[in-house]
């Protein structure tokens, strides 16, 4: 008798949390390879968790060109924010990159994460932004805006 009331009692909690849990993702890619080719993008992604257990935001932006002579250019904004009894965090990836001989990798970024909760510690808030030009007679031109609290 008890074990039935405490196995009803797990899975209703589990079912009231679990739409409270849901992540947000995105996953952005863009790509050009071969002689003289552009790969450019411009992204605007925006992430909201909330709920009693509020998931993790996590955005991924990709843009590559790889060959000779090719261009990546690329403009980000990611917004995220985290909220909740217990916040999930935010994690925002984005890379660049011309890999070859004469190519130019150029991107410009904006993240900008808020964490809250009603706990006395915060969610990790995490931005990683990369802009790579490898090979011969490449170019890497990057600018970046990251604000989290």
């Amino acid at each position: 008798m008890i074990r039935t009331s405490l196995l009803a009692g797990f899975a209703t909690l589990a079912l009231l949390t679990a739409p409270a849990m849901a992540q947000n993702v995105s996953n952005l890619s863009n790509t050009a390879a071969g002689i003289g080719n552009g790969a450019t993008q411009s992204v605007t992604t925006m992430q909201r968790s909330g709920g009693l257990f509020g998931g993790p935001n996590a955005a991924n932006v990709s843009n590559l060109a790889a060959g000779i002579g090719n261009t990546a250019s690329q403009g980000v904004l990611v917004g995220q924010r985290s909220g909740g009894l217990f916040p999930g965090g935010s994690a925002a990836n984005v890379s660049n990159t011309a890999a070859g001989i004469g190519n130019s990798a150029m991107q410009g970024v904006t993240v900008l994460q808020r964490s809250g909760g009603r706990t006395p510690f915060g969610a990790p808030n995490l931005a990683n932004v990369q802009n790579l030009a490898a090979g011969i007679g490449n170019a890497a031109g990057q600018g970046a805006l990251v604000r989290q609290r």
